[in-house]
């Protein structure tokens, strides 16, 4: 279960508006902060990942300044339900459209995963089945899993998803943004009201002030997970996401920002 909360996070997972622009190919690029405002810094976030009163585990994302992503998922010892242990790879642009990818999960002593080779000139991705000792070895075994054929070259990926919707925490507008997921296609649905509430973490005393974030995907990722989703996040230039909520099979589960390091940053409080 647990792995079905990255690429929505990773869903959950700007003071200036900049006018709607076009990509070499005459693609309209919705406006919003420059992807250089969010990522200007290092930044590393925890969040811990919960259902119903039972917590699962935790997830762990680290940016950098060149738009790289790690995210380093994994279950909590002990639980009967799940045992995972997964990570994620991506390389945006810097309007944090994925640029490469690949995401790896650890069966007994071996890491077995997917790696995507993007021919955007091409308009299509190239999906290797991989193995390998661990996330950064070279693979023992590689073979082509799939393909799929793109309509845009702008879209993001399972982790990218996490970084595309803090350029437009301060704006007012609904963005579709073309997703690749599990090696599927679709399209996921930002709404941006600029609705500040407040909301409660377990990190901090006093609640956060952020900003409620809607939306919904058509890409049905493992366990059936697709539809509405809702989240929360830091009512500044970061929009940094702070809380999310989005159903599974077995109801709702709760992503919650519990440790961060970012130079000079705190979620701001009320």
């Amino acid at each position: 279960m647990l792995k079905t909360i990255l690429p929505l996070l990773l869903v959950l997972a700007s003071a200036y508006v900049l006018s709607p622009a076009t990509d070499s190919s005459g693609t309209l690029i919705p406006s919003g902060v420059p992807g250089r405002v969010v990522l200007a810094d290092e930044e590393e976030y925890v969040y811990e990942v919960s259902w119903s009163f039972f917590k699962l585990g935790t997830i762990r994302i680290k940016a950098s300044t060149d738009y790289h992503a790690e995210a380093f998922i994994d279950s909590y010892e002990g639980l009967p339900m799940v045992d995972l242990h997964s990570v994620h790879f991506s390389v945006m642009d810097s309007l944090f459209y994925s640029r490469g990818s690949r995401s790896l999960d650890r069966k007994g002593d071996q890491w077995s995963g997917l790696d995507y080779h993007y021919d955007l000139p091409g308009k299509r991705i190239w999906i290797d089945s991989t193995y390998q000792k661990d996330p950064y070895a070279a693979p023992t075994s590689r073979s082509l899993k799939d393909s799929l054929i793109l309509q845009d070259v702008n879209f993001i990926d399972g982790l990218s998803i996490g970084f595309f919707p803090r350029r437009f925490v301060q704006t007012r507008q609904t963005v579709i943004a073309p997703t690749v997921l599990y090696g599927k296609l679709g399209n996921t649905t930002f709404h941006f009201n600029r609705k500040v509430v407040e909301e409660d973490i377990d990190a901090l005393d006093q609640p956060v002030r952020v900003v409620e974030v809607e939306g919904s995907t058509d890409v049905e990722g493992i366990f059936g997970m697709t539809g509405d989703f809702v989240g929360w996040f830091s009512d500044d230039s970061l929009g940094v996401p702070i809380k999310g909520k989005l159903k599974v099979m077995l109801g709702n589960v709760t992503v919650e920002l519990i440790k961060w390091h970012r130079k000079g940053w705190n979620p701001p409080t009320m």
